[in-house]
């Protein structure tokens, strides 16, 4: 008896930003092993910008962060109702879980989970082990639909990437030149600030990279952060001596993630904390120059660092020692006491290289 053709696919990772669009290479793979099937990817609302207009990918299911009970009710059955042959659980959680067990689908495959049993019809375990610059992140989510034989060949077959249209390069481009910005200068994007507090450079020392890029004459700033950060931005931006105020931009900013993104596409290259913005960021072909957290797994995350166009750094890498009897949880409780040492003075000449290789003029600080 021939096995039932694969006609329809859904991949689940809900959230993060990062999540789904690194998540989003397992609907690519999909497209090249079943060119003919249909892949869907379920993921919140909120996250779909990075992945809105991905070639590979023929619907979204998408779900409010927060549902009712008659919202779960109704992704439930519109799960079940479209009668999936393989479902791929990237995410891994209560809430994909409950998107799976009712949706009749004959092949579940998830990470190895306490659920597993009633959920999962394979599943495999995430691994130590990295065999290209994809890194973790993305060698971790190919062993939930290849065997570990195939993760070497696989892993630099798709990267992540967003796809923008001619009319929001056009707008982001049409902002730089209102604010007359001119376009022979190196324009660079930082990322101020991380995600939360623990995975944020001290303000000083980021205030210390601000000053130093904005010394460079031929450079335009501009800082990626939310609305709630402001307060946190503007402390930073204190630090920074007012003379230098010129080469910064906080008030060009997108309204919403589309618009970050068209925006993003046109810098010369970004630096700062590691973030969703530099996983972005790589989907768009910028250069990026990474700080990760004390407590953060460099190698899952740092994807593609070549130490040219893409760098990552952590503490770890200069005082490896330091990290020595000390848990990750215990890093992350003291993750400020680890971020003191992980001063501007240890990471500047590379900052200074990455910049000077990607700038429009050369310039050293």
């Amino acid at each position: 008896m021939n096995p039932k053709p694969i006609k329809k696919i859904l991949v689940i990772q809900q959230k993060m930003i990062g999540d789904v669009l690194i998540s989003s290479v397992l609907c690519s793979h999909f497209k090249s092993m079943y060119p003919e099937a249909q892949v869907h990817y379920a993921i919140h609302q909120g996250t779909h910008a990075v992945v809105e207009g991905h070639p590979d990918i023929d619907r979204f299911i998408l779900s409010a962060p927060k549902k009712s009970w008659n919202h779960w009710g109704k992704l439930i059955q519109q799960i079940k109702k479209e009668q999936y042959d393989l479902i791929v659980d990237a995410y891994g959680k209560l809430e994909s879980l409950l998107m799976i067990i009712r949706s009749g689908a004959p092949k579940i495959y998830g990470h190895k989970k306490w659920f597993s049993p009633m959920a999962y019809t394979k599943t495999s375990e995430p691994r130590s082990q990295v065999y290209t610059p994809a890194g973790n992140a993305i060698e971790d989510r190919l062993r939930l639909i290849y065997p570990e034989s195939e993760i070497l060949k696989k892993a630099l077959e798709f990267r992540p990437k967003i796809h923008l249209t001619q009319e929001e390069v056009a707008w982001a481009q049409g902002v730089l030149n209102s604010h007359k910005l001119d376009e022979r200068k190196t324009l660079v994007m930082v990322s101020i600030l991380g995600s939360s507090m623990d995975k944020s450079l001290p303000a000083q020392t980021m205030a210390q990279m601000l000053t130093v890029l904005a010394k460079k004459l031929n450079t335009h700033i501009l800082l990626n952060y939310i609305p709630s950060q402001q307060s946190l931005v503007d402390a930073i931006l204190e630090l920074v001596p007012k003379k230098y105020h010129t080469s910064l931009h906080p008030e060009i900013y997108g309204q919403n993630l589309r618009e970050f993104l068209a925006l993003l596409s046109q810098v010369n290259y970004l630096v700062g904390n590691e973030g969703g913005a530099v996983n972005m960021a790589k989907a768009l072909d910028i250069p990026t120059f990474t700080l990760f957290s004390p407590w953060i797994n460099k190698a899952a995350w740092n994807s593609f660092d070549d130490g040219q166009t893409h760098i990552g750094l952590h503490l770890k890498d200069f005082t490896p020692d330091l990290f020595q009897g000390y848990s990750n949880q215990y890093v992350r409780q003291h993750h400020q006491e680890f971020y003191q040492a992980f001063t501007f003075d240890l990471f500047a000449p590379l900052l200074n290289s990455f910049c000077l290789r990607h700038s429009n003029t050369e310039q050293a600080f």
